[in-house]
C-alpha cells in the first residue's frame, strides 16, 4: 500500500492531486503522535474539518473505475486518523496496586521513578523498560513490593549488611536473579525444602526459581541450603544455564563448586582420621557435596590434646561437620591451649551437647536447627551476648530417669563469658535438669529458673546486683538420694530470695559444688 506524508493528506481535496498522493510517503499518525501537543491537536482539528470534502473525494473516486482499488485503502487510512485523534496521547498509567513499603519507595524516587500520592508507580518507559535493578549499598531491610516494576527480574543486593540468614521467600517470584556479594550470609532459606524419608533419601523441591546468582563469600559454608540446590540443578549450573558464582577473599567472582580447604594442618589431619569420606581425591580438600559414610557421621567433633588438635591457628572447617545436616555426632568439644575464634555456626540436629573453652564466639551461635540440644558447657566464650535454647524438643524434657543421668542429663554450665546477657529455654514447664551452673557471670541480666521441677545440681555465684534471681518450684528430685546440691557464693546467699528458698528446701538440699567456691551455706542459715 502506498503511504502519504501528513502535509500531502490535507491537499486531498483537489482529486487532481491523487496522482500526487498515490507516489507521496505516509508520515503514519504515530508519526505524528511524535510532535508536541498543540501541533498534533491542529492537525487533528484540520482532519476533521476536512472529513465531509474527504468523503466526497472518496465517493467522487468510487465512481472512477480507474482508481476503484485506490478507494479502499484511502478509506482505512482516514478513519485510523480519526482514531488517533480522538484519543489522549498524554494519558498517564499507574500501576493497579500501591507501593507500601516506604522505604523501598524512597530509593526507587532517587533512581527517578514516580509515585502519585496513593503510592501508585507511573508506568513510564523507565519503569516499564526496567529488568535489572541495582540496590546494593542501600541497606534495604524490607525486599517487599519490588513486583511493582511489572518486568523486573534481575536485582543486586550487594553490601546491604545482611546476614547471617537471607530469605528467598522475602522476593517476588518474577526475580529470577540475584546478587548477594559483600554481605556476611551464611544460610539461604527460601531456597529449597528438603524432605528426609527414613532410609536417608531426599526430595529436593525448589521453593524459588533461580537462573543468576551471585553469592558471598561466607556462601562457601553452607550444605543444608545451597549443596542441596547444587546437587538438584549441577547440570545446569556447570553448562551455564543457571550462573551461580561465589565471591572469593579477593573479591572476585569464580563459578561456584563445592571443594573446600581446611587451612590449619592439625584439624586437617583430625578430620582425615575421623571424617574421610569427605575428602577430595587430592586428601588436601574436602567436598562438601559429599555425604560422610555410616561410621563418619556418627563420630563426635572434639578438638583437645587428646584428639590431636591441642592448638589451631584457625577453627575455621569446623561448620563442614556440625553443620552438616548429615552428621550425627552429638558432640562438640572445643578445649585448646590457645584462645581461637569460632566461625559462624548453626549446628544441625545432630549436635546434642556444646562444650566450648576459652573461645571467640562473636560471629554468632544459632541453635535454631539443633532441635536435639540438650548441654551448654561454656567457660570463657566470650563475643556471644544471647544464646536461644528454646528450639530444643529435649532439653529438660525427657523422663527422670535420664535428665538426672550425669553425662547425659540436660545441662546449663555458664562460666566466665563476660558478654553473655540471655538464655532463652524451652517455653515448657515441669523441666528437669542434671546440673545449673552460673558462675562469674558479670553481664547476665537474669537466671529464671521457674520452669524447673527438678535440679540435681545448682550452683550460683558472683552474679551482678542487678541480675534477677527466681529459684524453681522442686518437686522432684534425684531418684538415689532424693536430694538437690546447692552451692551459692557469699554475694548470693545474701539475697532474700535465696535464703528463702535454701529455708523451704533445707530438708533436701546438700552443700556441693564444683565450679564456684561457695560458702556454708548451712551453718549461715541457721545462725
Amino acid at each position: 500500500m502506498p503511504s502519504y506524508r501528513c502535509d500531502t493528506v490535507l491537499a486531498l481535496p483537489k482529486v487532481k492531486q491523487i496522482k500526487i498522493l498515490t507516489n507521496s510517503k505516509i508520515l503514519i499518525n504515530k508519526d505524528c503522535k511524535k510532535k508536541n501537543k498543540i501541533i498534533r491537536n491542529r492537525y487533528c482539528e484540520i482532519q476533521t474539518r476536512l472529513l465531509p470534502l474527504q468523503l466526497k473525494t472518496i465517493n467522487l473516486l468510487s465512481k472512477m473505475k480507474i482508481v476503484k482499488n485506490l478507494t479502499l485503502p484511502v478509506l482505512v487510512f482516514l478513519v485510523m486518523g480519526l482514531a488517533s485523534c480522538s484519543s489522549d496521547d498524554n494519558t498517564v498509567h499507574y500501576s493497579t496496586n500501591s507501593l507500601k513499603n516506604t522505604e523501598l519507595m524512597t530509593v526507587l524516587k532517587s533512581k527517578g521513578y514516580q509515585f502519585d500520592k496513593d503510592g501508585k508507580l507511573e508506568l513510564n518507559d523507565l519503569a516499564n523498560n526496567t529488568t535489572s535493578l541495582d540496590l546494593s549499598g542501600t541497606n534495604l531491610k524490607d525486599l517487599s513490593g519490588l513486583d511493582i516494576l511489572p518486568n523486573l527480574k534481575d536485582v543486586k543486593l550487594s553490601n546491604n549488611g545482611y546476614g547471617p540468614v537471607f530469605d528467598f521467600a522475602q522476593l517476588p517470584a518474577q526475580i529470577t536473579g540475584v546478587d548477594l556479594t559483600g554481605n556476611d550470609i551464611y544460610d539461604f532459606e527460601g531456597l529449597v525444602n528438603v524432605k528426609t524419608e527414613e532410609n536417608g533419601d531426599e526430595t529436593v523441591t525448589q521453593l524459588h526459581k533461580i537462573t543468576k546468582l551471585y553469592l558471598p563469600q561466607t556462601a562457601k559454608f553452607n550444605i543444608k541450603d545451597l549443596v542441596r540446590f547444587y546437587r538438584e540443578k549441577k547440570a545446569e549450573i556447570e553448562s551455564g544455564s543457571i550462573d551461580v558464582k561465589m565471591e572469593t577473599a579477593k573479591g572476585d567472582l569464580q563459578k561456584y563448586n563445592t571443594i573446600r580447604e581446611i587451612p590449619d594442618e592439625n584439624i586437617r589431619a583430625n578430620f582425615k582420621k575421623y571424617f574421610s569420606s569427605i575428602f577430595d581425591e587430592d586428601g588436601i580438600h574436602i567436598d562438601i557435596s559429599k555425604r560422610l559414610s555410616n561410621k563418619d557421621r556418627s563420630n563426635a567433633c572434639v578438638f583437645n590434646k587428646w584428639y590431636g588438635v591441642a592448638t589451631a591457628e584457625t577453627l575455621e572447617g569446623v561448620q563442614y561437620i556440625v553443620n552438616n545436616p548429615y552428621w550425627d555426632g552429638k558432640l562438640l568439644t572445643v578445649n585448646l591451649t590457645n584462645k581461637a575464634k569460632l566461625p559462624y555456626l548453626r549446628p544441625c540436629s545432630g549436635l546434642m551437647t556444646l562444650s566450648l573453652t576459652d573461645v571467640d564466639a562473636s560471629e554468632g551461635i544459632n541453635l535454631e536447627d539443633a532441635t536435639n540440644m540438650t548441654g551448654l558447657l561454656w567457660v570463657k566464650v566470650s563475643g556471644i551476648s544471647e544464646i536461644d535454647l528454646s528450639h530444643s524438643t529435649l532439653f529438660g524434657q525427657r523422663a527422670i530417669e535420664q535428665e538426672q543421668d550425669g553425662p547425659g542429663g540436660s545441662s546449663l554450665v555458664f562460666v566466665e563469658c563476660p558478654d553473655l546477657k540471655k538464655i532463652a529455654l524451652p517455653e515448657k514447664s515441669g523441666l528437669r535438669s542434671y546440673m545449673i551452673t552460673f558462675a562469674n557471670m558479670k553481664s547476665l541480666e537474669q537466671v529464671d529458673l521457674s520452669k524447673f521441677k527438678m535440679i540435681s545440681n545448682l550452683e550460683l555465684g558472683g552474679l551482678s546486683a542487678n541480675c534477677r534471681v527466681t529459684y524453681p518450684e522442686l518437686t522432684e528430685f534425684h531418684t538415689y538420694d532424693k536430694k538437690t546440691s546447692f552451692a551459692c557464693t557469699q554475694d548470693v546467699f545474701d539475697r532474700q530470695e535465696t535464703k528463702d528458698f535454701i529455708k523451704k528446701y533445707l530438708k533436701v538440699l546438700t552443700s556441693g559444688g564444683g565450679y564456684i567456691d561457695g560458702v556454708e551455706w548451712s551453718s549461715l542459715i541457721n545462725n
